[in-house]
């Protein structure tokens, strides 16, 4: 059976880079939306520090980390978001050529192997910027918990017991 006898064969390689950039979208709003609350924090730690106020003292054990920490998740934030926006366009841009590739193909203006092979191509690239955007996103997590870890209230014992519950150990 060739592809001009099952026109639903085109579908079954189209449907996966459609479905990646639908996952990525996701992952976008998720990130945007902890951007604009990290960028509001970052916003009042600074207004803070320009008011000489004692407030970012009493909520944090090192004031000039927390503000260094928050600097590098909006930094990784944003890189993760160019990421994203980078593999949505490549499984976007894969689903138009498998899309277009394979109407030109089944006319036999084009052999397969060519389309085929930009298809894995932008794809695969696509499939690496995912992958890099999960490791920014993970680094830019881990900030935000060095960040719960200098927040004063949660060395506390109502802090260190909640975490032993939450996590079972004394490690965040």
């Amino acid at each position: 059976m060739t592809m001009i006898d099952n026109p639903f064969f085109p579908l079954s390689f189209i449907a996966g880079p459609a479905i990646l950039t639908n996952a990525c979208a996701i992952l976008q709003n998720g990130a945007t939306m902890r951007y604009n609350l990290a960028i509001t924090q970052w916003r009042e730690f600074r207004a803070l520090l320009a008011a000489r106020d004692d407030q970012l003292s009493s909520q944090y054990a090192d004031p000039a980390t927390a503000v260094a920490l928050a600097e590098r998740r909006i930094r990784l934030q944003l890189r993760g978001l160019g990421l994203l926006n980078a593999a949505i366009a490549l499984f976007a841009a894969t689903t138009v050529l498998g899309l277009a590739g394979s109407f030109f193909v089944q006319l036999r203006h084009l052999p397969a192997a060519p389309v085929s092979a930009v298809m894995v191509v932008t794809g695969g690239a696509g499939f690496l910027f995912l992958l890099a955007a999960t490791v920014t996103l993970f680094l830019e997590g881990a900030c935000g918990r060095a960040m719960l870890r200098l927040h004063l209230q949660l060395g506390g014992s109502v802090g260190a017991e909640m975490q032993q519950r939450r996590y079972g150990s004394d490690d965040l």
